[in-house]
């Protein structure tokens, strides 16, 4: 009999990870919400409809509904592997895995990696650096803690996704408004994020420095790395992030100190099995942490990894997750990617002609483009993710101004403001 293995929501890297497996003659399972956070194309569909059972719950953030679910195919097939993949979710999966004892990481690590205040207290007290915080509530404690702390500060929520809602704030009266918009915002959220929304609010120190990631995996008490990422931002907004870029622009001192400093924290957490995405700001006094996510990688970058080492993060993953050999050491790369998602600055309509003939223009350089909502005329929401591309160079600084140079055009053929 093959080995079942039981999808817990997913996302588009997600569906990637069960198509390989299902390549591997896997039986897959996938419990799936009513909150989509993928886009449903043809393929998509072809993909699911090879996989042996899905079943549709309203929302993958409620424990009973999971657990029932999960329940279900277990008595379909005995499950070998869980594995979820869509953030707010993954904290409902470990603690279903804990309570039927199929192996997932710590459910109570990923409770509290996912609580921001939590995590800073439990690394602060492992001796690791991240900027100074303060939890409040309301928004004139928002205030009071950025006079504390001294501004600029970023004000997010305790409990939060994919950025949403954090901003960041010069003076102490901006944190008090932040606070405001980020309570009125939680109400226009999908109603399977508004609980986790409503956890709280964190205001804590800006850093100065880049945004990376360390790719790390972790099985039976040993790490493995994958690699380290850049993040860019948008230059009017720093919690957007428009896109990223392998390898980091780092030293090899710096990407050690970088990995030794991601290790140290899901350690102090206690996650114990998968791949963990760490973000950090790379500071002049070393890395200080953003968030511990306790699952892969998203949106364009495990095809960022894809294009530069010439295999798919996916199927480690995957290795990591059935007890199988896993390699040892950085993957093998030359030159760098970088992407940019497509995502207006504004509620806007796009232009009634579009065209992207102009690409021709950039050749060898240009990987990857995915148009799947540049249609013209069509209304558009800011923040959206309308598609994205990758390009190809041989330095840092020229994959990042390659792509910034096709994101400004496409500004100009898609006729609206773009987040740069």
């Amino acid at each position: 009999m093959s080995q079942h293995i039981v999808f817990i929501d997913t996302n588009s890297p997600g569906i990637e990870t069960m198509r390989l497996a299902k390549q591997r003659g896997l039986r897959v399972s996938l419990i799936r919400s009513g909150y989509h956070h993928y886009v449903e194309t043809e393929r998509v569909k072809r993909i699911f409809s090879t996989l042996d059972t899905i079943i549709s719950i309203p929302d993958s953030t409620v424990d009973r509904k999971v657990l029932h679910a999960v329940q279900q195919l277990a008595a379909l097939a005995p499950i070998d592997a869980v594995i979820c993949e869509l953030e707010p979710c993954v904290d409902v999966a470990a603690r279903v895995c804990g309570r039927l004892g199929i192996p997932f990481t710590s459910a109570s690590a990923v409770t509290v990696a996912r609580d921001k205040t939590r995590a800073r207290e439990v690394i602060l007290r492992a001796g690791l650096h991240c900027p100074r915080f303060r939890p409040v509530t309301t928004p004139q404690e928002a205030r009071a803690a950025a006079e504390a702390i001294g501004t600029p500060v970023v004000v997010k929520p305790r409990t939060g996704f994919d950025s949403l809602l954090a901003t960041v704030a010069s003076t102490p009266p901006e944190a008090e408004l932040a606070a405001q918009k980020l309570l009125s915002g939680i109400d226009a959220l999908p109603n399977q994020l508004q609980a986790q929304f409503r956890k709280g609010i964190l205001v804590e120190e800006y850093l100065s420095g880049p945004l990376v990631s360390a790719e790390i995996g972790v099985r039976d008490g040993r790490f493995y790395r994958f690699m380290m990422s850049d993040h860019t931002r948008a230059s009017e907004d720093e919690c957007v992030e428009i896109g990223a870029s392998m390898p980091a622009n780092l030293t090899p001192d710096q990407v050690e100190v970088c990995f030794r400093y991601a290790e140290a924290v899901a350690q102090a957490l206690g996650l114990d099995l998968g791949i963990f995405h760490a973000e950090m700001i790379a500071t002049t006094q070393g890395p200080a942490l953003v968030e511990m996510n306790s699952r892969l990688m998203g949106g364009v970058m495990p095809h960022v990894y894809q294009h530069l080492t010439g295999e798919m993060i996916q199927e480690r993953l995957l290795d990591i997750h059935l007890g199988l050999p896993i390699r040892e050491g950085l993957p093998n790369h030359a030159g760098y990617v970088s992407a940019r998602n497509i995502m207006p600055d504004r509620d806007a309509a796009l232009a009634s002609h579009i065209d992207f003939s102009w690409l021709e223009q950039y050749g060898d350089q240009l990987i990857e483009f995915d148009p799947h909502r540049l249609d013209p005329g069509i209304r558009v929401q800011r923040r959206e993710t309308l598609g994205w591309f990758h390009v190809r160079a041989g330095s840092f600084a020229e994959a990042n101004t390659v792509a910034n140079a096709i994101l400004g055009r496409f500004e100009t053929s898609i006729g609206i403001r773009l987040m740069r």
